[in-house]
């Protein structure tokens, strides 16, 4: 039996980011990159979904609310 780690990778739209430290929450690597990317501070978070060795979690936009 052979045991593979896995990776975490984030994703928002075709940008793919590689995961800077696997000991951080989900939540806080979102705001890691959200300094270099604002509009990841109002985003969501969703997965895992597995691919391969891979554990892709998707960064979500915030809905957009107009007035009235």
């Amino acid at each position: 039996m052979n045991i593979k780690e896995m990776t975490r990778v984030f994703r928002f739209g075709s940008v793919s980011l590689p995961d800077p430290d696997p000991s951080l929450e989900v939540e806080k690597v979102r705001e890691l990159y959200s300094v270099n990317y604002p509009h990841l501070a109002a985003a969501t978070v969703n997965g895992p979904t597995i691919e391969g060795t891979k554990a892709v979690y998707l960064f979500e936009p915030a809905p957009v609310k107009t007035k009235g």
